[in-house]
């Protein structure tokens, strides 16, 4: 089994992340940038794969590139995997608005995961769905002013009445690894990876 893996990403949350899920199975992260044209697709999955073989092309290695979207329910779905697109057009702000008398606050997050390594022709793609946030009523400020995403400021994470942003990236990423154990594509990753 491949006791190592690169991340391609910089996002450092990203890297926490998978670092506390995949390390219960043997598996470490290491995490490279790779310069990568960005896919305009509205499925993760499909972002995910074409941006997994942009990095195998230069990487030659095993990796892993992650891709997620963001559906708000009560407006079909919208941004998907836009977010960063809406969040320097229209803003996060603009959504409240939007929101405004849509019953239906639902939000999912809808995350894909894509794994290439030598010898494999194509990748294998793990993906689930975190649902369950709220779209919050409000812009919430963030305590240290930075290192949050937009939309963190308006989405509370299931059965909390705080918006993300509140919260430690640690906390977030245990929060997640433990919330969705079975279902999370890390772990799908890593019993695929067991059971070659």
């Amino acid at each position: 089994m491949v006791k190592e893996i690169c991340f391609v990403t910089g996002n450092p949350f990203k890297v926490l992340h998978a670092r506390v899920a995949l390390r219960d199975f043997g598996v470490s992260v290491v995490s490279k940038q790779v310069e990568m044209i960005e896919p305009r697709e509205e499925e993760p999955e499909m972002v995910a794969r074409q941006k997994a073989l942009q990095a195998f092309k230069v990487l030659n290695q095993p990796l892993m590139v992650e891709d997620s979207g963001l559906f708000i329910l009560g407006l079909n779905g919208f941004p998907k995997t836009f977010i960063h697109f809406v969040e320097r057009t229209i803003g996060v702000a603009n959504i409240i608005k939007m929101m405004a008398g849509v019953d239906n606050r639902e939000v999912e997050f809808h995350q894909s995961l894509a794994y290439i390594e030598p010898g494999l022709s194509w990748p294998e793609i793990f993906s689930y769905v975190d649902g369950g946030y709220t779209l919050a009523d409000r812009v919430w400020e963030t305590p240290s002013g930075e290192g949050w995403g937009e939309f963190d400021r308006i989405l509370i994470p299931p059965g909390e009445t705080k918006a993300l942003c509140t919260f430690s990236p640690e906390w977030r990423a245990r929060q997640d690894a433990d919330k969705n154990k079975d279902t999370i594509h890390y772990h799908q990753l890593a019993k695929w990876l067991a059971g070659r």
